[in-house]
């Protein structure tokens, strides 16, 4: 079982790496640091940050920001496609009322 230092190790490199992966110009190299994020979450049994979560694909974990993806804002969900294996993830939006 890993310690809690080096779980919190792990979740700081994983949230490095989501910076370097955004702000990488190659596809394939941002595609290998998402894949190096997930080793990390399964390695030292730690929760991907949420951030990451949602901009790679659930199955082929694959990024949306390098050109891997479709992103399109409807009036209740955000549909975010992949153009790698075409799964589509659909996240509703919660709308609060300006009536208070």
């Amino acid at each position: 079982m890993a310690k809690n230092s080096e779980k919190r190790v792990a979740e700081e490199r994983m949230k490095e790496l989501f910076k370097l992966a955004i702000n990488d110009k190659k596809p394939e190299q941002a595609d290998r640091k998402y894949e190096l994020i997930y080793l990390y979450s399964t390695k030292y049994k730690t929760k991907v940050p949420e951030e990451s979560k949602t901009w790679v694909c659930k199955k082929c974990k694959k990024g949306i920001y390098s050109g891997g993806g479709r992103v399109r804002i409807n009036r209740s969900t955000i549909t975010i496609s992949c153009n790698n294996c075409g799964y589509v993830r659909r996240i509703p939006i919660s709308r609060q009322s300006s009536l208070q």
